[in-house]
């Protein structure tokens, strides 16, 4: 059994949501998406990342791609 994640890295962040890198800063540079850090280590915590796919499901139903 896989233990849930409390929070994820950028690296991590990438892998779990199959965004890219550039999309997932451009997110934290508009203020999408919320971040912290842990020394120099940038981190998302797990709830803000589920909140951020969310928010991007909802705001796509109904357009067409």
């Amino acid at each position: 059994m896989q233990e849930k994640r409390l929070s994820y890295n950028i690296s991590g962040a990438v892998e779990a949501t199959g965004f890219t890198r550039s999309r997932l800063y451009e997110a934290i540079r508009n203020n999408s998406l919320r971040t912290f850090t842990v020394g120099r280590r940038r981190m998302i915590a797990a709830k803000d990342l589920e909140q951020f796919v969310a928010k991007l499901q909802r705001d796509s139903i109904g357009k067409v791609a």
